[in-house]
Order: C-alpha cells, then structure tokens, then sequence
C-alpha cells in the first residue's frame, strides 16, 4: 500500500494505511465466533475488548492452535476408547 500511494517508509503514518473498520470481539466470545468472523471479513487479529476496554488480542494462530489441540484430544479419547486405554 505505501508504495503503490507514493509514499517512503520515512514519510507514512500508520494512519494514513491502518485499517479504520475495527471488528472486535468479548472475552465470551467462543472460538467459532471468532474463526468465523476472521473467516468472513478477512482478517488475522481481534482485540478482545469489554465496554471501550481492551483487554487482548486473539490472532489466527491462537485459533488454529486451540482447533488442532481440542482435535489431539478428541482423537487420544477415541483411541483410549477403541483400544480399551491399551495405547
């Protein structure tokens, strides 16, 4: 974006390229809210705000990592199930 407004990295401001739509989300909010809302507006980070607070920042990364630790769960309980705890 800088290059493509004529700007030098010396001359731009973070205001002139942040992005001025700000999705949020509450520290109630679950994981599928968050992943569909990353999903639907295309976006890597939401700060976790309450009222004009904000109390973190939950990114794409924090998302995948929680999914692919609930799915190791899940699939060490099916194991232990099938093989009887036998693994």
């Amino acid at each position: 974006k800088i290059v493509l407004h004529g700007y030098t990295s010396k001359a731009a401001r973070v205001g002139d390229f942040m992005t001025k739509s700000v999705f949020s989300v509450s520290p109630d909010a679950s994981i599928n809210e968050c992943m569909e809302l990353m999903t639907a507006k295309r976006i890597r980070h939401l700060p976790v705000t309450e009222g004009n607070e904000i109390k973190g920042l939950i990114s794409i990364g924090d998302v995948v990592n929680f999914i692919i630790q609930q799915q190791d769960s899940t699939i060490k309980d099916l194991e232990n199930y099938i093989f009887g705890g036998k693994m």
